[in-house]
């Protein structure tokens, strides 16, 4: 006597229909992180669009582009007279509070919140104190997504910028966008050799250096307006993409901080992502932790500086070959890494020299 069938799964036709649904996931998860990653990368140009406006409505607002960054005081007597104001790092090297003040105050970032409707953050700080204050220590430690590229695995860990001088917990929260100061080459000096170099405006950098800038759209105590951009605004760069530190020594990527690698680009004549190394006051101790090669891979190179400080770094991102930049009419574009230097460097200049 045939016995009746029952209306379960054979085992042969479960195995097929597993293998039916492993096959449709593995067709399905590419198409799935492919998604993820243009939400990312929308969300990554959207927030630079949002840097664009607030960049016009400032500018609309003070009839000038904001300052890279305010720095109090005259002169800087560490590096023999050799050093413009701004470049050298006192509480990461140890000199603040102890010693005395740090001259680091608002930067550009700081300065647009209330065009991010960030005004109750911006209210919260201090503008007449350095923003390591502790008066600024919780303001300066938010995290704002509008300052943050979803692709970016590393921003969520803050930046200790005391930890290098055995000084722990000055701690600030990273960013992804750096305002451009120019493709400038390090030379420190007042120097009518050196036009795209940082230009200081006078030979006395021990007494009446009060300003620094290069050819970008910013600098030091120097604010630009659209009418100086001879290249056309569609033509120059405003913000570049940058990498956030890879570790609370690591100072790139720091919202607000006003100092090249942290919320500013320099000297980035070499291209995005380039394997050259940027320029920051910990690169001896990263090295160590990581090695050189390390680095490399990590897509994060940086040199030992001789100035104790951080003196250029280049637009980084985690996208695949390229990164994002800001143009000073508002547009957002997309660069590859292979760009020819000598567009990259003219797309970063104001001045009718190329570099």
């Amino acid at each position: 006597m045939i016995g009746k069938r029952t209306g379960g799964f054979t085992v042969v036709e479960l195995l097929v229909a597993i293998g039916i649904i492993a096959m449709l996931v593995a067709l399905l998860l590419p198409a799935v992180q492919q998604a993820r990653e243009a939400a990312r990368r929308t969300g990554c140009r959207n927030n630079l669009k949002q840097l664009g406006l607030a960049l016009h409505h400032y500018a609309d607002t003070h009839r000038v582009l904001p300052p890279a960054v305010v720095l109090s005081g005259l002169g800087e007597p560490y590096g023999a007279g050799m050093l413009p104001l701004g470049t050298f790092d006192r509480v990461a090297m140890g000199i603040s509070p102890g010693q005395e003040p740090d001259r680091i105050l608002a930067n550009w970032a700081i300065l647009l919140l209330p065009f991010l409707d960030q005004t109750t953050l911006y209210e919260r700080f201090d503008l007449n104190v350095p923003v390591d204050e502790q008066v600024n220590s919780a303001p300066r430690n938010v995290r704002l997504p509008v300052f943050l590229c979803p692709n970016d695995s590393g921003n969520d860990v803050a930046y200790d910028r005391g930890l290098l001088a055995g000084n722990s917990g000055r701690l600030y929260a990273r960013g992804n966008y750096a305002l451009n100061l120019g493709p400038n080459r390090p030379c420190f000096r007042f120097d009518p050799g050196c036009p795209t170099g940082f230009s200081t405006g006078t030979r006395d950098l021990v007494r009446t250096n009060a300003t620094l800038w290069g050819s970008g759209v910013c600098g030091f105590n120097v604010s630009f307006r659209f009418a100086d951009f001879r290249r056309g605004m569609s033509n120059m760069v405003a913000a570049d993409e940058i990498r956030a530190g890879l570790d609370p020594l690591d100072p790139r990527g720091t919202w607000a901080l006003g100092m090249p690698g942290c919320s500013l680009t320099a000297v980035v004549r070499d291209g995005p992502n380039t394997h050259v190394g940027d320029g920051i006051v910990s690169c001896t101790e990263l090295t160590l932790a990581y090695s050189r090669e390390g680095l490399k891979r990590r897509g994060m190179p940086c040199v030992s500086s001789p100035i104790p400080g951080n003196i250029g770094a280049s637009a980084r991102s985690q996208h695949p070959g390229f990164v994002h930049v800001l143009m000073l009419d508002g547009a957002v574009q997309s660069i590859s890494n292979s760009i020819a230097q000598n567009v990259w460097g003219k797309m970063h200049s104001k001045d009718p020299f190329v570099p």
